[in-house]
């Protein structure tokens, strides 16, 4: 009788709008970059993303709300295209609502929400970049009093708004700015795996 072998692979789903789309695509052009760069044999990574994606559309598609097996972590950007429409407020309760699902709802152990970026000022609304902020500190707080749910910072983008490229809404593809957004969300996976 053959023993049975335990893996200790962590699964990891990688949640979003176009940024995560975007960032699958930078990920799979280079072998060295592949599943975020972390080590396989702890964890599996996948991505679930669509381009222009809001909470209205995410609650029609069933690749976003079920999960054959739920994963350990969860990684999840959105808001920032809810926001073009939407107060602050209805925002955060948006994405603390998808959260608590994934936990209790789904299961999943572990749920990080990348902090919401801002936009070249002529690529959206006014007052647009302030009400990021407003979002980020709400999140914050909320997400503080849910157990296992995460608030997390990318560090680096906000001295200046270089990292964007000439749509002025998405992080330039091929760039620094890719390379260290993906190890930020990279980062945020190692830590909360802990």
């Amino acid at each position: 009788m053959a023993a049975e072998t335990k893996t200790n692979t962590r699964t990891v789903c990688i949640i979003g709008h176009s940024y995560i789309r975007r960032l699958k695509d930078f990920v799979n052009k280079s072998v060295l970059r592949t599943n975020l760069s972390l080590d396989v044999v702890s964890f599996t990574v996948d991505f679930r993303s669509r381009g222009g994606l809001t909470f209205k559309r995410l609650a029609h598609c069933p690749e976003f709300l079920r999960f054959n097996t739920p994963p350990d972590i969860c990684f999840i950007q959105l808001g920032g295209n809810d926001l073009c429409q939407n107060n602050p407020h209805k925002v955060c309760t948006d994405i603390v609502s998808y959260v608590q699902y994934l936990r209790a709802g789904v299961g999943i152990g572990i749920v990080i929400v990348g902090q919401l970026l801002r936009r070249q000022p002529w690529a959206s609304r006014p007052d647009f970049n302030e009400d990021v902020v407003k979002v980020n500190v709400l999140l914050k707080e909320e997400l503080d009093k849910i157990e296992g749910a995460h608030f997390w910072s990318h560090r680096g983008f906000w001295a200046d708004l270089s990292y964007l490229g000439q749509d002025g809404v998405h992080i330039k593809e091929e760039s620094r700015h890719m390379k260290k957004y993906m190890h930020s969300i990279r980062i945020a996976v190692l830590q909360h795996a802990r």
